[in-house]
């Protein structure tokens, strides 16, 4: 079974230019293009938050401890990433502006837009990206004239998969971990959340990571993981007061967690259907696959007939969907275009690499809808994989 996220297919020809992405927080550049109208008689607060090197959760998390407010009464249309440099609205219940102004971090900015009403996914139209892409080996010319022949082949679209952030940049194991719930293997599923270990953390994390999978000890494991590692740490005191119970420790993890696992998974299928589709010449843009479920019709085409396929060699079926020990993260199933739009993509900067000696710099700019991943539109443009 392909494990490599990245392993999909491309859907251009023309070899990439490489390079690398987020070496500095400045250089992922995110701005939410959506029309908030304000109104006197809202009651929400409408706020523009600026932040860097958190995600939008834990922005919203912070700033609820600081109003002294729950979490519910924030809303916003998406998660934005970490390692990067973002701006959105929020909205906000139950509060003023001077309760506002009086929130004082270096963390994040909140400037006060007005009043209205819930902000929620659908708020959202598209999203604006202006990113530099470092270590480019190529001269500025040829860096320059692939990555615009490059676009010109992409021709508006490019394969929506989902991006690996999804599934843990560090560590990709949410997928995993949905498809063991899905089988009702509750025991590897907490093993491969809690020590399952990856190349790529720090290695005092995977040593830690690699004792507790070989061994599966649970007693003073716990103490082992620093605290900033709290889901860890949750499962295995949970494991430590109830041996062998594997099922409530996963109910100790958050809603929203436990959630992505089996969203995760949905995505993992997705991205391997769309992947064989592309390799096999498929191409029909404005189709919408299906995130696979247990009320999703998997009779109609060629995206439905693999992902029947998929599920079967995985040892998932459909009805495994209903999550008959969790009901909470049942998904009735939904769908997702298989390839998403792109706009206004422009070279902003071509140059030398201040931070890379004798390599080059491209910084470029684009727009794409909400769900697509920057990720993925420049993997197509990079293809370092």
């Amino acid at each position: 079974m392909m494990e490599n996220l990245m392993e999909w297919e491309y859907n251009t020809e023309i070899p990439g230019i490489k390079g690398e992405i987020k070496e500095q927080v400045n250089d992922f550049i995110v701005e939410e293009l959506a029309s908030h109208q304000t109104d006197e008689d809202g009651d929400h607060l409408i706020v523009k938050l600026r932040k860097q090197n958190m995600t939008t959760m834990e922005a919203v998390s912070k700033l609820s401890n600081m109003l002294h407010i729950s979490k519910n009464r924030i809303g916003y249309a998406g998660n934005k990433d970490k390692r990067a440099v973002t701006e959105q609205h929020i909205s906000i219940q139950g509060v003023s502006q001077e309760d506002v102004n009086q929130v004082f971090t270096d963390e994040f900015e909140l400037e006060v837009v007005g009043r209205n009403g819930h902000i929620g996914l659908g708020n959202l139209d598209a999203n604006r990206f202006e990113i530099a892409l470092r270590q480019l080996k190529l001269p500025i010319e040829d860096i320059r004239n692939r990555a615009l022949k490059i676009v010109e082949e992409m021709d508006g679209k490019f394969p929506n998969y989902f991006g690996k952030q999804r599934f843990g940049s560090a560590r990709p194991i949410t997928h995993q971990v949905g498809r063991l719930i899905l089988q009702e293997n509750y025991e590897e599923a907490v093993w491969t959340y809690i020590a399952k270990p990856y190349d790529q953390e720090y290695k005092s994390i995977r040593k830690i990571r690699d004792e507790l999978w070989e061994t599966r000890e649970v007693e003073d494991a716990a103490e082992k993981f620093p605290e900033q590692y709290r889901y860890e740490k949750a499962l295995l005191y949970h494991l430590t007061k109830n041996p062998g119970d594997y099922k409530g420790a996963i109910k100790r993890l958050p809603d929203g967690l436990q959630q992505l696992f089996i969203h995760a998974y949905q995505s993992w299928v997705f991205n391997r259907a769309l992947s064989q589709l592309i390799k096999d010449g498929w191409y029909e843009p404005e189709y919408e696959v299906p995130l696979v479920g247990y009320k999703t019709d998997l009779k109609d085409g060629k995206p439905e007939n693999l992902i029947e396929e998929i599920l079967e060699e995985e040892n998932v079926s459909q009805e495994d969907f209903r999550l008959q020990n969790f009901p909470d993260l049942r998904s009735e199933g939904t769908y997702r275009r298989a390839f998403a739009d792109f706009r206004n993509f422009d070279v902003l900067e071509i140059g030398e690499d201040n931070l890379n000696m004798n390599m080059n710099k491209m910084t470029v700019k684009f727009d794409l809808p909400k769900g697509a991943y920057a990720t993925v539109f420049l993997r197509e443009i990079m293809k370092n994989d």
